[in-house]
């Protein structure tokens, strides 16, 4: 069964709030950035055709589809949730299993990419700093960017991590991956307050919020959501961002 949406201030607001004022006692003003890790999904990687071919599989219309996942977006849910709205009478874990027998594993490919994706991570390469990318997904996602040789120094999931997102765990582990002595030396690019800015804040690194897809628009228009005070529109104004911190 659905759960209501909570009254008042979403409670969630209010947690990232206090973990925003928190963090900000961990960043070490002397310590310069010395490596940019990404999210994948509407940070690199546009999902507009993941989520569309669903509403394909499920025989809704992609408006309908859409406007489920943004219902659920907005009420804190996890996204699997967006499948309860649209077929309340079956387990996520078949049509996922319908979904492979019908389209195989999950993947990307180039086209998939931001327009100002590939060519920030080239930049940023060229400004001597380590590039990684890291997101919850899963392994056979992480496969398929590693077979396109991309610009970057290494690029692992939270199912090869064994941690999610926004367990501090995963952002502690891409100190290591980076082979920094410090997370204030880390930038980690993401779309979601929730999983991506406030707990890579709250971990000692330094959370860089990208507004673009529906999680950025809908969570950053919540009430009472936290100033972010770095965020950009556009992969193309991280370098000079970077510079300034």
């Amino acid at each position: 069964m659905l759960e209501p949406r909570p009254s008042g201030p979403w409670l969630w607001v209010r947690l990232l709030s206090l973990q925003v004022i928190e963090s900000r006692r961990y960043k070490d003003p002397g310590m310069p950035i010395k490596a940019v890790v990404f999210d994948v999904g509407e940070t690199l990687v546009d999902e507009s055709r993941h989520w569309g071919e669903w509403a394909d599989d499920l025989g809704v219309s992609r408006l309908t589809f859409c406007a489920a996942l943004g219902a659920a977006i907005a009420r804190g849910w996890h996204h699997r949730r967006v499948f309860e709205i649209v077929c309340p009478d079956t387990p996520y874990a078949l049509l996922a299993e319908r979904r492979a027998a019908a389209r195989g594993p999950l993947s990307v490919t180039a086209a998939d990419f931001y327009p100002d994706a590939l060519s920030c991570l080239s930049r940023l390469n060229e400004m001597g700093l380590v590039v990684g990318i890291a997101g919850n997904q899963p392994r056979p996602i992480e496969i398929a960017l590693k077979r396109m040789e991309l610009p970057v120094n290494f690029i692992c999931s939270s199912e090869s991590m064994g941690v999610e997102k926004p367990d501090p765990g995963f952002f502690l582990h891409l100190v290591d991956r980076c082979k920094l002595t410090s997370p204030a030396q880390i930038a980690y690019v993401g779309d979601r307050l929730d999983k991506d800015v406030i707990p890579a804040c709250a971990a000692g690194l330094v959370g860089i919020h990208i507004r673009r897809g529906p999680w950025a628009f809908i969570q950053s228009s919540a009430p009472d959501t936290p100033e972010i005070k770095q965020a950009i529109g556009s992969l193309a104004e991280l370098p000079e961002l970077l510079r300034t911190l």
